[in-house]
Formats: structure tokens, C-alpha cells, sequence
């Protein structure tokens, strides 16, 4: 198949021609497809799932299927939660029906197939749209809802809205491209093969990227907890390599003869900030440090675009940022994946640590920044945070747990050598990394533009 454009209009060119579809949003449409509200395509709409709290949660019965389930392509994750049987009888999902979320992480939709996902139910934040298999074709509407047209909709409601929130009635009314059904289920079968190949490569290097994240960690995690090369001798016969001893922590192991173990309340600074996202009046103006500043960064730098929010006179001299501070996330949906750190790499400007952080600033007495986010980096020094993190469904640190976590401590001169060092081996497999990840999202922006430019008619298939 190949990827012409559709003659526009007003040409001696015979064949399919554009027309206006009225809709700013939509632009122009091919003149044979028609511009329908989602509702009129429906047999049923905007039927709100399950609100049920999370303690009536099972490992077994029916699929309970949430927002944080689906992945940004419309896939079911594959682990997930289930309900009883008897809660979800009256909202048990159809092949072919339509799930879009209304809140949370708006727009994110979901076509059900049972064959692929079991039997299964949806949560309150989904809304769900059964379609007229005699005027529509699901695989075809569920492409429209990873199409850039679809979020250019999305952007005008939530303009309009002060919640965050598009309701299902809004769904409903959303105007469409609705080729004949015939062309629906050709341009579906046409971009199913064509994602998937997408996918394969996106997925390959995914896992490539993950491979070398894995390689910087164990280089990191030798380093900080075994010293770097060349270790000169402390004893006679040594071999040209120091002398280890037993550290007697067991996500640690063995440590050079010289190192101390400590608690890192005794080499730091610590802050948990409470500064939240409000802009409150008779605080003062600054810039936020986010969770997601922190979780999606290793490196804080005023390239990061910062919110705007207010704080107090006593925050701001408390939680301030400054070059060679760590931050670490305090909380998460899961203890396994908790105190996630960045680096504060560069001198800002009235730029504070926001909520759900915790701000670690070395005593240069004894530590040195970049080591002690090195230290952060190194997953068998972290995982002594997954016991400590409380919770049920969100889980936290508290600053007792912070203040008296462990780690390995070389002397000061030591620390810089093996931050360089750190720096220097694995500077390559970073920027390989991120070389990559380029790759990646330039393929997940084809995919998109190609799916848009599909189901909008901007291109024909032949």
C-alpha cells in the first residue's frame, strides 16, 4: 500500500476530492466521508464505570480495568486488578466497546476485545461508548483517539473546563471523520500493520535503551560501593588492589578495608518539603521543583521549564535549591520504585523543592553531592528504601527512614575521584542512551502523524 493525498478540490483531477468539515479543528475532509457527532454512531453512551475503593481489590475474578492501566497507545497493561463477579454484573464490557478517561490522564483510551482481554469491567474515571457496528467500525474510532485531531479537541475542552475533567456527555458530542464503513475497516487494516511494525522497533530500542541503563547501573554500583581502579595496595602483598571487609549490610557486601559504613544524617542536610502547586496570596512568587521534574530528570537545570507557585518567607530559606543538592521522590504507588534522585546540576534562581520531595544536601565535612547521588543511583543501595516505605495504596518515607539509611563512605578526596570517574565511564553510555531515546520518540511521533493524517483523509491509501 502507498501514501498518496487526496486531490483537493476545485481540479480537473478525477477522483475523491476534499470538502470543508466546518470543524477548525477537523480542517478538510475527503467529500464522500461524512462529519458525525460520536453519540450518533453509538448504540449507547457515556455509561460512567465502577467507583469501588481499592481495599475490595482481588488477585482473581474480573478484570478490573483503570486509567493507570492503559499505556499511552490504548494496550491493557498486563498486571492489573480484579473485582468480585457480583460488583461488576451490571458493567461487564462488549467486544468493540470504547472506553475514553474522563479524568486523571484525560483522553487515554481503550478498545475492548475479549478475545485479547478476558472478561472484564471498567473504573468510574472511564467512560464507555458501544458503538453501531452498522455504522461503525471500533478499530477505526479507537485510531481516531490517537490521532493529533483528537487531541487538538481535547485541548479546546479542557480550556473551557476549571476541573480537569471532560465529562462523558462532552465525548459524546465530539464531531468525527466518518469514512463509509468499508473504507473504516480498510484504513484500520492498513494502520494495524503499519503500527505494529512501528511498535516492533520502538519496542527493540526500548529494550536496547533498558540494557544500557542496566550497564550505568552496575558501573555506578561497583564504583560507590567497591572503589574505582587503580586501587593501590594498603598492605604488603595486596596485590596492587585494596584490602575488602565485610560491610555487614547485605544489599551492600564487601567495602574496601578503609571505608566507613554511615547513616546518612551524619553526611547530609536533609528537608522534606510541603511546598505544594497553589498560588496563595501574601506568599511570594517562585519556581517549583515537581515530582516529575525529579522522576523524569536525572539532572536538574534551568533547561527544565519550572512551574510557577507561591511560598512562604520560611520555605523559601529552607528549601531553596542549590548546585550540588540531591532531591529524592518520598512517595510512590508502589515501594519498589521510591526514592528516584536527581542531581542539581546547575546554580537557579529562586527555584524551590516541591512536594512529595525530599532535598539532601551534603556536610562537605563529609560527603560530596555527587557522590552521594551517585550512591541514589546504585539500585542494591536503594532497595533498602522498598521495606521502609508505608502505605496502602500510595506509599511514603518519612524522614526517620531518610535520616538513618546506610550507605558506604569513602574519604572526601575519594568521593570526587570516584564522582569523575563515574562521570567520565559512563558519560558514553548516557548519551548513547539518550541518542536513543531520540530515536524513540521520533517513531512515536511518526506513528502519531501517520495515524492523524489516516483517519483524518489526509492521505489516501492505494
Amino acid at each position: 500500500m502507498n501514501l498518496k493525498p487526496y486531490p483537493i478540490p476545485f481540479t480537473d483531477i478525477t477522483g475523491q476530492k476534499y470538502k470543508d468539515s466546518g470543524i477548525e479543528w477537523l480542517g478538510e475532509v475527503p467529500e464522500e466521508w461524512e462529519v458525525k457527532r460520536l453519540k450518533y454512531v453509538c448504540n449507547e453512551y457515556a455509561e460512567y464505570g465502577l467507583n469501588i475503593e481499592a481495599e475490595n481489590y482481588q488477585s482473581e475474578g474480573i478484570r478490573f480495568i483503570r486509567t493507570t492501566d492503559l499505556d499511552d497507545y490504548g494496550n491493557l497493561k498486563n498486571e492489573g486488578v480484579y473485582i468480585n463477579p457480583v460488583l461488576a454484573k451490571d458493567y461487564i464490557l462488549k467486544d468493540g466497546d470504547l472506553l475514553i478517561s474522563r479524568s486523571g490522564t484525560i483522553g487515554r483510551s481503550f478498545l475492548y476485545e475479549s478475545s485479547n482481554n478476558g472478561k472484564a469491567t471498567y473504573a468510574g474515571y472511564l467512560v464507555k461508548y458501544s458503538l453501531d457496528s452498522e455504522k461503525a467500525f471500533p478499530k477505526y474510532l479507537f485510531y481516531f483517539t490517537l490521532s493529533h485531531s483528537f487531541y487538538e479537541w481535547l485541548k479546546t475542552q479542557l480550556i473551557e473546563t476549571t476541573i480537569g475533567n471532560v465529562n462523558g456527555q462532552k465525548y459524546a458530542n465530539m464531531f468525527l471523520p466518518i469514512p463509509p464503513k468499508e473504507e473504516q475497516i480498510r484504513l484500520s487494516t492498513f494502520l494495524d500493520q503499519k503500527t505494529a511494525k512501528i511498535d516492533e522497533l520502538i519496542k527493540k530500542n526500548e529494550t536496547l535503551v533498558e540494557l544500557l541503563k542496566e550497564k550505568r547501573q552496575a558501573a555506578i554500583s561497583h564504583a560507590v560501593t567497591k572503589g574505582i581502579p587503580p586501587r593501590p595496595p594498603l598492605e604488603k602483598g595486596g596485590g596492587g588492589d585494596l584490602k575488602m571487609k565485610d560491610s555487614e549490610i547485605e544489599w551492600i557486601g564487601e567495602i574496601p578495608n578503609h571505608w566507613s559504613i554511615r547513616k546518612l544524617k551524619f553526611l547530609s542536610y536533609i528537608k522534606l518539603s510541603g511546598v505544594d502547586k497553589k498560588t496563595l496570596d501574601g506568599e511570594l512568587p517562585i519556581k517549583l521543583c515537581n515530582y516529575t521534574d525529579v522522576y523524569n530528570n536525572e539532572f536538574i537545570s534551568e533547561d527544565i521549564d519550572f512551574m510557577d507557585a507561591t511560598a512562604t518567607e520560611n520555605e523559601i530559606a529552607q528549601l531553596t535549591l542549590k548546585k550540588g543538592d540531591v532531591l529524592i521522590t518520598k512517595d510512590s504507588e508502589t515501594p519498589d520504585d521510591i526514592a528516584v534522585p536527581a542531581y542539581v546540576k546547575s546554580e537557579l534562581k529562586d527555584v524551590l523543592c516541591g512536594y512529595h520531595l525530599a532535598r539532601i544536601r551534603a556536610n562537605p565535612k563529609y560527603a560530596v553531592g555527587k557522590y552521594l547521588f551517585g550512591l541514589f543511583c546504585a539500585q542494591d543501595i536503594r532497595e533498602q528504601f522498598t521495606p521502609l516505605a508505608n502505605g496502602i495504596t500510595r506509599y511514603g518515607l518519612g524522614k526517620y527512614s531518610i535520616d538513618n539509611s546506610i550507605f558506604p563512605v569513602p574519604t572526601i578526596d575519594e568521593q570526587k575521584k570516584i564522582s569523575a570517574y563515574i562521570d567520565q565511564k559512563v558519560s558514553k553510555i548516557y548519551e548513547l542512551i539518550e541518542k536513543i531515546q531520540s530515536q524513540i520518540e521520533k517513531l512515536k511521533e511518526y506513528r502519531q502523524t501517520l495515524i492523524s493524517n489516516v483517519v483524518t483523509g489526509k492521505v489516501r491509501i492505494c
